[in-house]
């Protein structure tokens, strides 16, 4: 289970580094529609909300830091 919290982290990481605009947010729906997924099949109960919640922020943490390890890359292209 923690090999999935790294790579919702590591997906996060990459977006927020490489991509732009709205396009970094983008690896948020990735637990959003395998929680969907889930809870259409076996139904929706509290511990998978919780396991959502941990999933989403871990995510968009990985956005954020991927976005601030950017920010110097970026000051550099703009001061071109």
């Amino acid at each position: 289970m923690v090999v999935a919290y790294v790579l919702f982290f590591l997906a996060g990481l990459a977006f927020g580094y490489a991509a732009s605009g709205l396009a970094r947010w983008a690896p948020l729906a990735l637990p959003l529609l395998l929680a969907l997924i889930a809870a259409l099949q076996e139904g929706l109960d509290g511990g998978m909300l919780l396991r959502l919640l941990a999933a989403l922020v871990l995510t968009a943490g990985g956005v954020v830091l991927g976005m601030a390890l950017d920010r110097p890359r970026q000051r550099t292209l703009a001061g071109r």
